[in-house]
């Protein structure tokens, strides 16, 4: 099924790993500039869980190894073209990941990765809608 006006909700994952107090975020490579920090995530795959489609694309951007554990958080994320119809429409599981191995890196449709601790990511100039909520349900609110 295309990404582009499905005839139902996409299921996909964001994979949530932190490390020393640092959340890993990338910038896709596939999206327009400017590109925004985000988690590593994409469409879960026909046949996998949604633990197995966080573990994949942690590996496949970052080259991060994890162990999915559960899921933290459930949002949609649609988009309408200029008729109000729906381009888009994704259902997004948050899944939380422990570290296994690997220092990461951009890889695969990533085109910049780091790990950001809380103070750094409200620093950042273009950043997800959700990420300020998921950094403050990962790495605890500042205020």
């Amino acid at each position: 099924m295309s990404r582009d006006y499905p005839s139902h909700p996409l299921p996909a994952i964001l994979a949530a790993v932190v490390r020393d107090g640092r959340l890993a975020l990338v910038q896709r490579d596939k999206e327009s500039p400017p590109r925004r920090w985000g988690l590593p995530g994409g469409l879960v795959e026909l046949g996998e869980s949604p633990a197995q489609a966080a573990q994949r694309e942690m590996f496949e951007e970052t080259g991060i190894v994890v162990q999915a554990g559960p899921i933290i958080d459930t949002f949609d994320m649609i988009l309408r073209d200029d008729r109000g119809l729906v381009r888009n429409h994704f259902l997004i599981l948050v899944v939380e990941c422990q570290w296994l191995a690997g220092d990461g890196g951009a890889a695969s449709d990533a085109c910049a990765f780091g790990w950001f601790d809380r103070a750094a990511i409200a620093g950042l100039e273009h950043v997800h809608d959700n990420l300020p909520r998921l950094a403050d349900l990962l790495l605890g609110k500042t205020s």
